[in-house]
């Protein structure tokens, strides 16, 4: 997603476990991060750097992906 300026949510599941350096890079528009997994869960994910738009994200934690 490195420098997609026009991405504004996104789904995670729980299965991530790591998110490398730059993935969000210059992800400016990124306003909501739906997460699979419990707040625990999420903070046991290794964030790499430069991913501050990632961060800054509202997270929405134990989203349910319907089919």
């Amino acid at each position: 997603f490195y420098y997609c300026r026009s991405l504004t949510s996104i789904v995670i599941p729980d299965s991530v476990i790591r998110i490398k350096d730059d993935a969000f890079y210059n992800c400016h528009s990124l306003t909501d991060v739906y997460y699979t997994g419990s707040e625990s869960e999420w903070n046991k994910i290794i964030i790499g750097s430069n991913n501050d738009y990632l961060s800054g994200a509202k997270i929405h934690f134990n989203y349910v992906i319907e089919n």
